[in-house]
Protein backbone atom coordinates (compact mmCIF):
# COMPACT_ATOMS: atom_id res chain seq x y z
CA UNK A 1 0.00 0.00 0.00
CA UNK A 2 1.42 3.57 -0.93
CA UNK A 3 2.01 5.47 2.48
CA UNK A 4 3.04 8.44 0.98
CA UNK A 5 1.55 10.63 -2.38
CA UNK A 6 4.27 11.46 -4.27
CA UNK A 7 4.08 14.35 -6.88
CA UNK A 8 6.63 15.96 -9.80
CA UNK A 9 6.11 19.96 -9.78
CA UNK A 10 7.39 23.13 -9.45
CA UNK A 11 6.00 26.79 -8.01
CA UNK A 12 6.38 29.77 -6.67
CA UNK A 13 6.66 29.96 -3.02
CA UNK A 14 4.46 32.28 -1.87
CA UNK A 15 5.91 35.51 0.83
CA UNK A 16 6.51 33.88 4.32
CA UNK A 17 5.30 36.81 6.89
CA UNK A 18 5.78 37.14 10.30
CA UNK A 19 2.99 36.60 12.76
CA UNK A 20 2.50 36.05 16.40
CA UNK A 21 3.19 33.57 18.15
CA UNK A 22 1.02 30.81 20.41
CA UNK A 23 0.19 32.73 23.66
CA UNK A 24 0.64 29.56 25.92
CA UNK A 25 3.86 29.51 27.49
CA UNK A 26 3.91 26.42 29.75
CA UNK A 27 4.73 22.90 27.82
CA UNK A 28 2.05 20.70 27.80
CA UNK A 29 1.36 17.17 27.84
CA UNK A 30 1.71 15.26 24.43
CA UNK A 31 0.30 12.35 23.09
CA UNK A 32 1.39 11.30 19.46
CA UNK A 33 -0.20 8.44 17.82
CA UNK A 34 2.19 7.20 15.03
CA UNK A 35 2.76 3.90 12.39
CA UNK A 36 6.39 2.01 12.71
CA UNK A 37 7.97 -0.96 11.24
CA UNK A 38 9.92 -1.27 13.91
CA UNK A 39 8.42 -4.82 15.42
CA UNK A 40 7.03 -5.80 11.72
CA UNK A 41 9.69 -5.33 8.99
CA UNK A 42 6.60 -6.02 6.25
CA UNK A 43 3.20 -4.84 8.14
CA UNK A 44 3.29 -1.74 9.86
CA UNK A 45 1.42 -1.09 13.42
CA UNK A 46 0.38 1.49 15.27
CA UNK A 47 2.26 3.25 18.47
CA UNK A 48 1.37 5.88 20.91
CA UNK A 49 4.21 7.92 22.52
CA UNK A 50 4.16 10.39 25.44
CA UNK A 51 5.88 13.51 25.73
CA UNK A 52 6.35 16.00 28.42
CA UNK A 53 6.62 18.97 25.96
CA UNK A 54 10.48 19.35 26.64
CA UNK A 55 12.25 17.03 26.02
CA UNK A 56 11.15 13.70 27.66
CA UNK A 57 8.83 10.48 25.66
CA UNK A 58 8.38 6.87 26.52
CA UNK A 59 6.22 4.59 24.28
CA UNK A 60 3.40 4.23 25.89
CA UNK A 61 1.31 1.01 23.85
CA UNK A 62 0.65 -0.18 20.76
CA UNK A 63 -2.96 -1.37 19.04
CA UNK A 64 -3.08 -5.16 18.80
CA UNK A 65 -2.97 -6.42 15.10
CA UNK A 66 -2.96 -9.36 13.29
CA UNK A 67 -0.51 -11.26 10.66
CA UNK A 68 -0.23 -9.79 7.56
CA UNK A 69 -2.38 -6.40 8.41
CA UNK A 70 -0.80 -3.55 7.91
CA UNK A 71 -2.27 -0.30 10.16
CA UNK A 72 -1.45 3.05 9.25
CA UNK A 73 -2.56 7.10 9.67
CA UNK A 74 -3.89 6.55 13.17
CA UNK A 75 -5.98 10.03 14.09
CA UNK A 76 -6.50 11.16 17.72
CA UNK A 77 -9.57 12.53 19.19
CA UNK A 78 -8.60 16.06 20.64
CA UNK A 79 -10.22 13.87 24.31
CA UNK A 80 -7.68 11.37 23.60
CA UNK A 81 -10.03 8.73 24.09
CA UNK A 82 -10.25 7.52 20.71
CA UNK A 83 -8.29 6.94 17.56
CA UNK A 84 -9.32 5.99 14.38
CA UNK A 85 -7.26 4.43 11.44
CA UNK A 86 -6.69 2.97 8.56
CA UNK A 87 -5.65 -0.85 7.84
CA UNK A 88 -5.48 -2.87 5.34
CA UNK A 89 -5.16 -6.77 5.28
CA UNK A 90 -2.72 -8.63 3.08
CA UNK A 91 -4.95 -8.77 -1.05
CA UNK A 92 -7.58 -6.91 0.68
CA UNK A 93 -9.39 -3.37 0.33
CA UNK A 94 -7.92 -1.09 3.20
CA UNK A 95 -10.91 -0.40 5.74
CA UNK A 96 -11.04 2.26 9.10
CA UNK A 97 -10.82 0.86 12.53
CA UNK A 98 -12.38 2.49 15.16
CA UNK A 99 -10.20 2.01 19.13
CA UNK A 100 -10.81 3.23 22.23
CA UNK A 101 -8.15 3.86 24.30
CA UNK A 102 -9.12 3.84 27.77
CA UNK A 103 -10.88 0.00 27.30
CA UNK A 104 -7.90 -0.95 24.87
CA UNK A 105 -9.95 -2.23 22.15
CA UNK A 106 -11.67 -1.64 18.87
CA UNK A 107 -15.30 -0.47 18.78
CA UNK A 108 -15.38 -0.62 14.81
CA UNK A 109 -19.31 -0.10 14.00
CA UNK A 110 -19.61 -3.18 11.36
CA UNK A 111 -21.54 -0.98 8.98
CA UNK A 112 -19.02 1.18 8.52
CA UNK A 113 -16.71 -0.87 6.45
CA UNK A 114 -19.66 -1.68 4.45
CA UNK A 115 -18.03 -1.15 1.00
CA UNK A 116 -16.02 -3.19 -1.25
CA UNK A 117 -13.87 -0.24 -2.67
CA UNK A 118 -11.05 1.13 -0.53
CA UNK A 119 -11.32 3.40 2.81
CA UNK A 120 -8.51 5.72 3.61
CA UNK A 121 -7.48 8.62 5.57
CA UNK A 122 -9.98 8.60 8.52
CA UNK A 123 -10.12 11.87 10.71
CA UNK A 124 -12.37 12.43 13.53
CA UNK A 125 -13.55 15.62 15.63
CA UNK A 126 -13.11 16.51 19.36
CA UNK A 127 -15.32 14.13 20.95
CA UNK A 128 -15.20 11.37 18.60
CA UNK A 129 -18.67 11.75 17.83
CA UNK A 130 -18.37 12.23 13.72
CA UNK A 131 -15.80 10.69 11.32
CA UNK A 132 -14.62 11.58 7.97
CA UNK A 133 -12.56 9.45 5.70
CA UNK A 134 -11.96 8.98 2.21
CA UNK A 135 -14.03 6.23 0.00
CA UNK A 136 -13.62 4.55 -3.51
CA UNK A 137 -16.45 3.82 -5.70
CA UNK A 138 -18.59 3.31 -2.53
CA UNK A 139 -22.03 3.28 -3.21
CA UNK A 140 -23.97 6.63 -2.89
CA UNK A 141 -21.18 8.49 -2.85
CA UNK A 142 -19.60 8.39 -6.51
CA UNK A 143 -17.49 5.79 -8.65
CA UNK A 144 -13.99 7.89 -7.56
CA UNK A 145 -12.45 8.57 -4.40
CA UNK A 146 -14.84 10.91 -2.15
CA UNK A 147 -14.66 11.74 1.32
CA UNK A 148 -18.20 10.78 3.60
CA UNK A 149 -18.91 11.49 7.15
CA UNK A 150 -19.81 8.65 9.52
CA UNK A 151 -22.38 9.52 12.62
CA UNK A 152 -20.39 7.09 15.27
CA UNK A 153 -23.73 6.88 17.61
CA UNK A 154 -25.81 7.10 15.37
CA UNK A 155 -23.85 4.31 13.40
CA UNK A 156 -24.50 5.50 9.65
CA UNK A 157 -23.34 7.96 6.74
CA UNK A 158 -24.52 11.39 7.25
CA UNK A 159 -25.32 13.45 4.09
CA UNK A 160 -22.02 15.97 2.90
CA UNK A 161 -24.25 18.48 0.21
CA UNK A 162 -21.83 20.02 -2.09
CA UNK A 163 -18.86 18.24 -0.98
CA UNK A 164 -17.95 15.66 -3.49
CA UNK A 165 -18.05 16.64 -7.34
CA UNK A 166 -18.06 14.44 -10.49
CA UNK A 167 -15.76 13.39 -12.24
CA UNK A 168 -13.32 14.40 -9.26
CA UNK A 169 -11.09 13.05 -6.35
CA UNK A 170 -11.84 14.29 -3.24
CA UNK A 171 -9.28 12.78 -0.43
CA UNK A 172 -6.89 13.28 2.38
CA UNK A 173 -9.52 14.52 4.74
CA UNK A 174 -8.66 16.24 8.09
CA UNK A 175 -11.10 17.68 10.23
CA UNK A 176 -11.11 20.44 12.60
CA UNK A 177 -11.68 19.81 16.26
CA UNK A 178 -15.10 21.67 16.32
CA UNK A 179 -16.38 19.49 13.27
CA UNK A 180 -17.16 22.92 11.48
CA UNK A 181 -14.37 22.47 9.19
CA UNK A 182 -13.05 20.37 6.85
CA UNK A 183 -9.83 19.91 4.80
CA UNK A 184 -9.37 18.02 1.70
CA UNK A 185 -7.13 17.79 -1.27
CA UNK A 186 -9.19 17.68 -4.69
CA UNK A 187 -8.22 17.90 -8.53
CA UNK A 188 -11.89 19.26 -8.88
CA UNK A 189 -11.93 22.33 -11.38
CA UNK A 190 -11.40 25.67 -10.25
CA UNK A 191 -7.87 24.88 -8.32
CA UNK A 192 -4.50 26.01 -9.01
CA UNK A 193 -3.00 23.12 -9.61
CA UNK A 194 -3.07 19.34 -10.30
CA UNK A 195 -3.45 18.59 -6.66
CA UNK A 196 -5.13 21.15 -4.00
CA UNK A 197 -6.56 22.25 -0.73
CA UNK A 198 -9.92 23.17 -0.28
CA UNK A 199 -12.05 23.48 2.72
CA UNK A 200 -15.46 21.99 3.59
CA UNK A 201 -17.74 24.28 5.44
CA UNK A 202 -20.07 21.93 7.21
CA UNK A 203 -22.47 24.74 8.48
CA UNK A 204 -22.91 26.07 4.87
CA UNK A 205 -22.55 23.80 3.19
CA UNK A 206 -20.31 24.47 0.44
CA UNK A 207 -16.94 23.44 -0.22
CA UNK A 208 -14.42 26.86 -0.62
CA UNK A 209 -11.47 27.77 -2.97
CA UNK A 210 -8.37 29.06 -0.98
CA UNK A 211 -6.28 30.00 -3.91
CA UNK A 212 -3.77 31.94 -1.32
CA UNK A 213 -2.76 28.53 0.21
CA UNK A 214 -2.16 26.77 -3.09
CA UNK A 215 0.58 26.21 -5.94
CA UNK A 216 0.61 25.00 -9.49
CA UNK A 217 2.33 21.25 -8.22
CA UNK A 218 1.15 19.14 -5.54
CA UNK A 219 0.12 20.81 -2.35
CA UNK A 220 -1.08 17.84 0.46
CA UNK A 221 -1.96 16.31 3.83
CA UNK A 222 -3.59 19.57 5.27
CA UNK A 223 -4.04 19.44 8.90
CA UNK A 224 -6.25 22.13 10.82
CA UNK A 225 -6.06 23.66 14.55
CA UNK A 226 -9.21 23.31 16.87
CA UNK A 227 -10.61 26.15 15.10
CA UNK A 228 -10.09 25.68 11.13
CA UNK A 229 -8.22 28.76 10.80
CA UNK A 230 -4.31 27.43 11.03
CA UNK A 231 -3.63 25.45 7.92
CA UNK A 232 -0.18 22.97 8.25
CA UNK A 233 -0.03 20.78 4.62
CA UNK A 234 3.21 19.38 2.74
CA UNK A 235 3.98 21.20 -0.80
CA UNK A 236 6.64 20.55 -3.48
CA UNK A 237 6.44 23.82 -4.79
CA UNK A 238 10.15 25.29 -5.64
CA UNK A 239 12.17 27.67 -3.78
CA UNK A 240 11.66 25.72 -0.46
CA UNK A 241 14.65 24.15 1.58
CA UNK A 242 14.27 20.81 -1.13
CA UNK A 243 11.84 18.37 -2.07
CA UNK A 244 8.16 18.67 -0.34
CA UNK A 245 8.70 20.99 2.49
CA UNK A 246 5.41 21.92 5.47
CA UNK A 247 3.93 25.08 5.76
CA UNK A 248 1.86 27.14 8.02
CA UNK A 249 -1.03 29.44 6.99
CA UNK A 250 -2.74 31.44 9.15
CA UNK A 251 -6.68 32.11 7.28
CA UNK A 252 -7.71 35.00 9.38
CA UNK A 253 -4.19 36.98 9.09
CA UNK A 254 -3.90 35.83 5.21
CA UNK A 255 -0.19 34.72 5.49
CA UNK A 256 1.99 31.69 5.68
CA UNK A 257 3.62 31.57 9.12
CA UNK A 258 7.64 31.04 9.98
CA UNK A 259 8.62 27.72 10.60
CA UNK A 260 12.45 28.03 11.31
CA UNK A 261 13.92 24.76 11.92
CA UNK A 262 11.44 22.69 10.52
CA UNK A 263 12.10 22.28 6.77
CA UNK A 264 15.39 20.43 5.76
CA UNK A 265 17.18 19.43 2.05
CA UNK A 266 15.36 16.20 2.20
CA UNK A 267 11.72 15.60 1.92
CA UNK A 268 9.17 16.92 5.16
CA UNK A 269 5.93 15.40 4.70
CA UNK A 270 2.34 14.36 6.54
CA UNK A 271 2.10 16.90 9.21
CA UNK A 272 -0.14 17.17 12.40
CA UNK A 273 -0.99 20.56 13.71
CA UNK A 274 -1.91 20.20 17.72
CA UNK A 275 -5.80 21.41 17.94
CA UNK A 276 -4.03 24.47 19.63
CA UNK A 277 -1.68 25.22 17.03
CA UNK A 278 1.51 25.36 18.96
CA UNK A 279 3.11 21.65 18.10
CA UNK A 280 3.86 20.08 15.09
CA UNK A 281 4.71 16.44 14.55
CA UNK A 282 5.73 15.74 10.81
CA UNK A 283 7.74 13.46 8.94
CA UNK A 284 11.46 13.77 7.51
CA UNK A 285 14.00 12.29 5.50
CA UNK A 286 16.67 14.12 6.72
CA UNK A 287 20.17 12.51 7.56
CA UNK A 288 19.70 13.20 11.38
CA UNK A 289 17.18 10.62 11.95
CA UNK A 290 17.19 6.98 12.89
CA UNK A 291 15.54 5.49 10.14
CA UNK A 292 15.00 6.06 6.77
CA UNK A 293 12.00 8.23 7.30
CA UNK A 294 11.55 9.97 11.08
CA UNK A 295 8.98 11.65 12.84
CA UNK A 296 10.15 15.10 14.41
CA UNK A 297 8.13 17.47 17.03
CA UNK A 298 8.31 20.87 16.43
CA UNK A 299 6.99 23.80 19.34
CA UNK A 300 5.80 27.13 17.05
CA UNK A 301 6.84 28.83 20.86
CA UNK A 302 10.41 27.66 21.42
CA UNK A 303 10.83 27.80 17.47
CA UNK A 304 12.63 24.09 17.81
CA UNK A 305 12.26 20.94 17.50
CA UNK A 306 12.14 19.00 20.64
CA UNK A 307 13.99 15.63 21.56
CA UNK A 308 11.60 12.67 21.32
CA UNK A 309 13.48 9.90 23.11
CA UNK A 310 12.29 6.53 22.18
CA UNK A 311 10.15 7.87 19.07
CA UNK A 312 12.13 6.41 16.57
CA UNK A 313 13.29 3.07 15.32
CA UNK A 314 16.05 2.23 12.89
CA UNK A 315 12.86 1.23 10.71
CA UNK A 316 10.42 3.53 9.19
CA UNK A 317 8.39 5.66 11.40
CA UNK A 318 5.56 8.00 10.13
CA UNK A 319 1.59 9.21 9.86
CA UNK A 320 1.96 11.08 13.06
CA UNK A 321 -0.83 12.61 14.73
CA UNK A 322 0.01 15.03 18.02
CA UNK A 323 -2.64 15.63 20.27
CA UNK A 324 -2.33 18.09 23.88
CA UNK A 325 -3.40 16.11 27.14
CA UNK A 326 -3.32 18.89 29.67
Amino acid sequence: MTRFLFAMSMAILPVIALAQQPTADAPKRLLVAFSSYRDRPKHAQVYFYEHDGVSKGKIVGSIDTVPNRQDYHPILSRNGKICVFASELENQTSKIFVYDLTQKKLITPAKLNDSTGALLHPTINADASLIAFAAWDRKGAGQRWAVQHYDLAGQKIVDTLNLNMPKADERMPAMSADGHWLAFVSNRKGGVGGADIWLYDRKGPKALAIPEINSPFADLSPSLSADGNLVAFASDRPSGMGGRDIYLFDRSKKMFLPLPGVNSVANEQTPSLSPDGRYLAFVSERIEGEGERDIFLYDRIAQKLLPTPGLNSKREDFDPCVIVLD
